[in-house]
């Protein structure tokens, strides 16, 4: 815990935003009024979903001395009352200036680090991953944040905290407290996610932000933005952190050109692709001397992963990765471009990238040794799915086998889209229950099958460890199975339950059961 380090008066804080406040000591800030003790600022925000305002009695109760309220009446901006025990400032568009209030509480963190966001709808977290991963075999102590979690990279000992709300990209406040607590154990590169939900809700708004990286953009969350253009939007807002120098673009997604088109001209672009996928608007970048740009070429798949040859503005190189799939190639390429933007040595990149490990639950392979590989990975869109699919059709030459799900209360236009994808790239589809939430997991898996042509091809197994089992029992050993939508998670959420799995233990389990 870094709070103790960082006791403050409310008054000197609160006076960088122009508001006298009394003489009160803190250490810390939270958004959770359960957190709530004499020690911990309660920051009371209107929400998505809840009114923190709705919390105030119960973080008096609680003994909170100081409370932030947001107030709509721009003229009850600094106004204070006091009720019990507790102080009640209000504060005007208070969730625009929570990144700010968060930074000035721990001494700005961010800017004692290079730090690298990374948006897109796919790829996100293995690239953060791969980014730090070889940011720490070059000699940095690094840190990342995201899906998996938050920790220092300390390889097969990284131990993953888990955002308390389970938000890839954690609130304002969390985030800030993150990279103070880096700072606090001497890290000096922080990659994280910058989902589309917190750069909307400016959860990263005054976060110095060096570098920043784009991946894709397919359907996702459009029951959140609405419409394909707003969801686009919400990524290019990355555009505008506050250090920003340099952005790593794909050139084999033509959204990247309204990323070009909309960075200023003080940031620096460096392109990525891999050319067999784009040859036109690959050869446009690396044809002109004043692009920067990593580009893969003569790529190449096995059934222990692929090889590639690296053409970029700082050197050529042979690179052999245990990853499956082309777009794993692309996270590889946004990773070394990265590090290149940063000032690393081209040699030494290209040697750290050649001991590559896989990144957990990312299309990460368990090999069986009497019945077919099973492969895990988090896909859960349209296009996930279909690049996962296709790709392991690249390393198998028997038949490919799909289990996967969809989330209910979610985007139920994603559906039949998800049967489409699974239909267009495996041989077999089962569908299964992924995080059902509130709706019928049976009412689910039939708006995924009204995307299927040929319906009677798939069937539907509810529990996920039996569905695959069933493709282990029916599947042929050169075939392969890849199970998708859980990835890294453990846990499945049926109903209100909220129950332990965990399915790269499970296939680990499996592994050993098949392998006797």
């Amino acid at each position: 815990m870094v709070v103790s380090a960082f006791v403050q008066s409310i008054r000197a804080l609160l006076a960088k935003f122009g508001i006298d406040a009394p003489d009160i000591r803190v250490e810390g800030l939270t958004l959770d009024s359960r957190e709530v003790n004499t020690r911990l600022i309660f920051v009371a925000v209107k929400g998505h979903e809840r009114d923190g305002r709705d919390f105030i009695p119960q973080a008096i109760s609680l003994g909170a001395r100081v409370i932030l309220a947001q107030t709509d009446d721009i003229n009850a901006h600094g106004q204070m009352e006091m009720r019990d025990h507790s102080v009640i400032i209000s504060l005007y568009q208070l969730p625009e200036m929570l990144s700010a209030l968060a930074a000035a509480f721990y001494d700005y963190p961010a800017q004692k680090m290079t730090t690298v966001a990374v948006t897109g709808t796919n790829g996100k977290t293995s690239t953060v991953q791969l980014i730090t991963q070889l940011k720490d075999a070059l000699g940095t102590r690094s840190a990342s944040i995201g899906t998996l979690g938050s920790s220092v990279f300390e390889g097969d000992d990284t131990h993953w905290v888990n955002t308390p709300a389970a938000n890839t990209t954690p609130d304002a406040i969390r985030m800030q407290y993150l990279l103070a607590e880096f700072v606090q154990g001497e890290v000096r590169h922080t990659a994280f996610e910058a989902s589309s939900h917190a750069l909307v809700q400016g959860r990263l708004g005054t976060l110095k932000t060096d570098i920043a990286v784009f991946t894709n953009l397919t359907r996702d969350h459009l029951d959140y933005h609405g419409t394909m253009d707003d969801y686009g939007s919400a990524k290019r807002l990355l555009l505008s952190q506050p250090g920003l120098n340099a952005v790593v673009l794909n050139a084999n997604d033509s959204e990247s050109q309204k990323w070009d088109a909309q960075a200023g001209s003080e940031i620096e672009r460096i392109w990525i692709g891999i050319e067999e996928e784009s040859d036109t608007m690959s050869h446009l970048y690396r044809n002109n001397p004043q692009v920067r740009h990593c580009f893969a070429t003569n790529a190449s798949y096995h059934s222990a992963g692929c090889r590639f040859d690296l053409s970029s503005s700082w050197g050529s190189a042979t690179i052999s990765l245990p990853l499956f799939g082309k777009f794993n190639i692309s996270n590889v390429l946004a990773a070394i471009a990265t590090l290149l933007a940063e000032g690393e040595q081209f040699d030494d990149v290209v040697k750290a990238v050649n001991a590559i490990v896989p990144v957990p639950g990312r299309m990460e392979v368990f090999p069986l040794s009497k019945a077919a590989n099973i492969v895990v990975d988090y896909a859960h869109t349209p296009d996930a799915l279909e690049k996962v699919l296709r790709s392991a059709k690249f390393h198998t030459t028997g038949k490919v086998w799909c289990v996967f799900g969809c989330g209910g209360d979610r985007d139920k236009g994603k559906r039949p889209l998800m049967g489409q994808a699974a239909e267009s790239g495996a041989d077999v589809i089962v569908i299964t229950t992924d995080n059902s939430r509130s709706e019928d997991p049976e009412a689910i898996a039939q708006d995924i099958m009204a995307g299927l042509v040929k319906r009677e091809h798939a069937i539907s197994i509810p529990d996920r460890e039996s569905a695959i089992r069933h493709c282990l029992a029916h599947a042929a050993q050169e075939d392969i199975i890849v199970v998708a939508g859980k990835g890294h998670e453990d846990y499945q959420i049926i109903g209100n339950n909220k129950t332990n799995y965990n399915e790269r233990a499970v296939v680990a389990r499996l592994q050993q059961e098949y392998s006797k």
